[in-house]
């Protein structure tokens, strides 16, 4: 099962658009001495990124994809749309987007499928992905 780990979407679509701006291809070893960011989230952004696409780990570096230099030009509406078709064979979207009615997912649906996901934090991985599914136009509700 692919995994998203429990990183935001502007943590995902920022790692791209920084690797895009060096050219698409970075030494992955190197990473972490070009990017001011926590080093606990910084290989969770990586695996989020090559989980849905963005890049890809080609021999020791990562490489942005067709689909992640998509997601550095596009805006809005189109961006929004390429994230939510990205996510859609990886979980746990996968679920939360068949449990979906009229644009919506109640909290408790949420956080269960979290749970059964295996989210150590469950508490932090519902805030993370009631903010991606903002970012697509779902609303979680109480």
């Amino acid at each position: 099962m692919r995994l998203v780990p429990p990183v935001t979407v502007d943590q995902v679509l920022g790692l791209v658009k920084y690797v895009a701006s060096l050219g698409g291809r970075v030494d992955s070893s190197k990473l972490d001495e070009l990017l001011d960011v926590d080093m606990d989230l910084l290989p969770h952004a990586v695996e989020a990124a090559v989980v849905l696409g963005l890049m890809r780990r080609e021999g020791g570096d990562l490489v942005v994809t067709e689909e992640g230099r998509r997601s550095v030009e596009l805006r809005g509406k189109r961006l929004r749309a390429l994230i939510k078709e990205l996510s859609d064979d990886v979980e746990p979207f996968k679920e939360i987007f068949s449990s979906i009615k009229d644009d919506s997912i109640g909290r408790e649906v949420l956080r269960d499928i979290i749970r059964r996901a295996g989210y150590m934090d469950v508490d932090r991985a519902v805030e993370v992905f009631t903010e991606w599914l903002a970012y697509m136009g779902i609303e979680v509700t109480e």
